[in-house]
């Protein structure tokens, strides 16, 4: 984090749980989808639904039927009986009649296929935008050695690196042995996404999947809901972290000496975390060492 941050962090204990749109990937819970796909798996069920009614023409003339008697607008000029009848009594208009239904349900589900493709497309994004108004990403890196890193987040190298104990129960709070959030979790990247259909997308697809592009960041995050936490600022909600939660705090090159007194004076009511700074190793990688 940058060196205010890092101020406001040892000052407060607070740490911001930031919602998916306002991170720094565009993509955030945004899975390659197959509406194409997810389409025509619902037109399966549809046509299977509209096969189990108007299976055979006697299905159709008893939807019709009940039509009839039970709906008072429904038009009653020839009585289903009477096309009962008719068609009992002539087995090529019976078998024309099935076949010109057969046509007509194909036709249906094929007119309705491109409003149907945009309505899978309206309806996944309208959950999307529920799920990341109401949840909140806490992102962390599994190496405080890499150098862009530092300069990406911490500051150009003058803010700190905080570690903490990912072993503490802050960072285990699932509510059943299912849950998909509230918990710490590594993000897997992957080059090349292949679409899925709904059906098909997990939620580690959703919440836990980023571009490869992304992979130098080596991220593990906890996802909780905001309401969770203490909306601090219009949209910006933060969550309390337990002092001993926190292993130790790593100093970056360039971080001032002011802004260490300052941090040090903040944390000395914790002994137990620990110091450290960042150095210039070989090869350009980063190390550290104690900083007592």
């Amino acid at each position: 984090m940058s060196d205010e941050g890092a101020l406001r962090f040892v000052n407060t204990l607070k740490v911001r749980f930031t919602q998916p749109d306002d991170q720094n990937d565009p993509f955030e819970f945004r899975p390659l989808l197959d509406f194409e796909g997810t389409a025509a798996i619902a037109e399966e069920r549809i046509d299977a639904h509209l096969a189990e009614r108007h299976g055979t023409v006697e299905d159709t003339l008893r939807v019709l039927e009940e039509a009839q008697s039970t709906d008072p607008k429904y038009p009653k000029t020839v009585p289903i009986s009477e096309v009962r009848k008719m068609l009992s009594s002539d087995p090529t208009l019976k078998q024309k009649v099935t076949e010109l239904a057969e046509q007509a349900r194909h036709a249906v589900i094929k007119d309705a296929h491109p409003r149907l493709v945009d309505h899978m497309k309206d309806g996944w994004e309208k959950f999307r935008q529920t799920v990341a108004r109401d949840l909140g990403i806490f992102c962390l890196t599994g190496d405080p050695t890499h150098s862009p890193m530092w300069a990406q987040y911490a500051n150009r190298h003058y803010g700190v690196l905080v570690e903490f104990d990912e072993h503490h129960q802050w960072f285990d709070q699932k509510k059943t042995p299912t849950d998909d959030i509230r918990h710490l979790e590594q993000v897997t990247y992957v080059q090349n996404p292949k679409p899925r259909t709904w059906k098909e997308v997990t939620a580690v697809d959703m919440l836990y999947t980023k571009c490869a592009e992304w992979n130098y960041e080596r991220e593990w995050r906890i996802i909780r809901p905001l309401n969770d936490g203490v909306e601090v600022e219009p949209g910006i909600f933060c969550f309390d972290v337990p002092p001993d939660a926190v292993r130790s705090i790593i100093l970056g090159l360039r971080t001032t000496r002011d802004s260490e007194q300052k941090i040090r004076a903040a944390v000395a009511a914790n002994p137990h975390v620990r110091f450290k700074r960042a150095t210039l190793g070989g090869a350009g990688k980063l190390g550290t060492v104690d900083a007592p």
